[in-house]
Parts: C-alpha cells; sequence; structure tokens
C-alpha cells in the first residue's frame, strides 16, 4: 500500500469514530424526542378522556372535571413547549449525524480507490518487469544476447 492509502485509512477510522459519536449523540437525541411526543400524546388522551364522559353530571363534578382539564391541558402545553425546545437540537444532532457518516463514507471509497490503483500500478510493474524465459536460449537471458536485441548485453553500450 502507498502512503497516501494508508493515510486515507488512518483518515478513515477517525472519521468511523467521530461519525460512531455523532450517531450516539443523534441516537440519545432522538431517544429523547420520542419520549417527550409519547408524553404529549399520553396527555392528550387524557385530556380527551377528561372531556369524554356518557353519563350526566353535577356542578361539583362539572368543577372537578374542569379543573382537571386544566391541569391536563397546562401539562399539555408544557410538554409540547419542551418538544418544540428540542427540534432545533434535533436537528442539527441529525445533520451532524449524517455529515459525519457520508464523510466516513467518503474517505472509504477514496481509500478503496486508491488500494485499487496501488494494485493496478503493482500489476503493471509486475507485468513490465516479467521476462519470457520461453522465448531465449541458454545465456542469453542472463547475458542480453541471442534474439532479443532490446536489452544490452555486457559488452553493447547501454
Amino acid at each position: 500500500m502507498s502512503r497516501k492509502t494508508d493515510g486515507l485509512g488512518k483518515l478513515e477510522r477517525v472519521a468511523r469514530l467521530k461519525s460512531d459519536l455523532e450517531m450516539r449523540r443523534f441516537s440519545a437525541f432522538r431517544a429523547h424526542l420520542i419520549a417527550a411526543r409519547e408524553r404529549v400524546e399520553h396527555l392528550g388522551d387524557e385530556l380527551e378522556a377528561v372531556y369524554r364522559s356518557d353519563s350526566p353530571f353535577s356542578v361539583a363534578e362539572a368543577r372537578l372535571t374542569n379543573a382537571l382539564a386544566g391541569e391536563k391541558s397546562r401539562a399539555l402545553m408544557r410538554a409540547e413547549a419542551e418538544l418544540a425546545q428540542m427540534m432545533p437540537g434535533f436537528e442539527i444532532a441529525r445533520r451532524g449525524a449524517v455529515r459525519a457518516f457520508g464523510r466516513a463514507e467518503v474517505l472509504r471509497d477514496l481509500r478503496e480507490e486508491s488500494h485499487d490503483a496501488d494494485s493496478q500500478a503493482r500489476e503493471r510493474r509486475l507485468a513490465g518487469d516479467a521476462v519470457d524465459l520461453s522465448r531465449c536460449s541458454g545465456s542469453a537471458a542472463v547475458t542480453g544476447g541471442g534474439d532479443w536485441p532490446h536489452l544490452p548485453g555486457p559488452d553493447s553500450p547501454a
């Protein structure tokens, strides 16, 4: 492997570590966001349940229901406000995770391309260095004589 390929491999490993950290950060943010959404849904369901009463009730029960509905409404508004406050941070974490993951993928692709180019260059060098010994006789391959005029012999001027 060349220095370039080795360097790209090292950069890729660093990028993978950063990507993993960003993904964990995003995952934690996402878990908090899901929990907040579930709280909002739960409070909304509780508020609906307070108002969903089929039986007739007295004035005292109406006051109690109204107080309970007010409490549930305020809790729902607080939960919705918390959820709204989380959204910008969630989007920032999501974009950071996507960027870090993309960076690691690009470095992987570049490293693979560099590795392929190194392999092709190595194969070309080996193909150029290979000598077809079946075409020469005896010491001709060693001395450069015989039917290989393109190879200088020991007595010929280079």
